[in-house]
């Protein structure tokens, strides 16, 4: 994709976060959007159907951005330093998840986290489990809901304990787990 073209649809999709935090997806117009970035409407239309479409675009850039960090920093194992990956760049990009993650219209951003995050312990429990009660979809489903839950506990109580501290709980938590599926 062409240099401009990228940096347009990164100034629009910022500027929308920050209408968002500010005013809330239901008041933002386009012409908000194109006034405080300092372009025309249509530049905005040139790259988003409507709002609804720059919703979609920012949540799959966001879990991309996420996906990206975490694989580039640790192997897909369920384990101590994937964890603390994921959590390092929640809290470096603590303001951007919180305002997706909170907000209730926001839903297809947990679902698509969770779809990612599911795949991911399915290929994990799949391949590394010796125990075979753990490769079936309870065991994934149980796994995700419980990260996912304390992933969105963690952002939306402000972070009330660090990340080490959050690592080594879920480490704790998943020990059943995890040993038989990985050597931390």
């Amino acid at each position: 994709m062409d240099r401009r073209i990228q940096k347009t649809r990164q100034l629009i999709m910022n500027t929308f976060i920050e209408l968002l935090a500010e005013k809330g997806f239901e008041k933002i117009t386009i012409r908000d959007i194109a006034e405080r970035a300092n372009i025309n409407r249509g530049t905005v239309y040139l790259h988003f159907v409507d709002k609804f479409d720059l919703l979609d675009k920012c949540i799959e850039t966001y879990v991309a951005l996420l996906l990206n960090h975490c694989a580039n920093q640790a192997d897909t194992n369920l384990n101590a330093g994937a964890f603390q990956s994921v959590f390092e760049y929640l809290e470096e990009n603590f303001t951007v998840y919180k305002l997706l993650l909170s907000n209730e219209g926001f839903g297809f951003f947990r679902r698509r986290l969770y779809d990612i995050i599911a795949q991911t312990v399915t290929e994990v429990v799949g391949i590394k489990s010796e125990n075979q009660a753990f490769s079936n979809g309870v065991t994934t489903h149980f796994l995700t809901s419980g990260f996912i839950g304390v992933l969105e506990w963690w952002i939306n109580h402000s972070m009330p304990c660090n990340v080490k501290e959050i690592t080594e709980q879920l480490m704790f938590l998943l020990e059943p787990y995890t040993k038989h599926l990985v050597s931390s």
